[in-house]
């Protein structure tokens, strides 16, 4: 249960790491007016999808977690 956890944690991280960077290239995109480039990227999407599944991993720790604390 553990080892999930922890990949589980590891996961989220990543997925917050890459928010972060589409995040800055999409502000970047912004001040130069490259809103084609925006929508071309699907930025907007890809950015909601990862912070959906963020999200979704976050409840999955935190169950996961409180399973743990059960079972122990």
């Amino acid at each position: 249960m553990e080892t999930m956890i922890n990949n589980y944690k590891v996961s989220c991280e990543m997925a917050k790491e890459r928010i972060s960077e589409l995040l800055v290239q999409r502000r970047f995109l912004r001040s130069k007016g490259d809103t084609a480039a925006i929508r071309d990227l699907d930025l907007n999407r890809r950015i909601q999808l990862l912070y959906r599944e963020y999200t979704d991993m976050k409840e999955i720790i935190d169950h996961l977690e409180k399973i743990q604390c059960r079972n122990t």
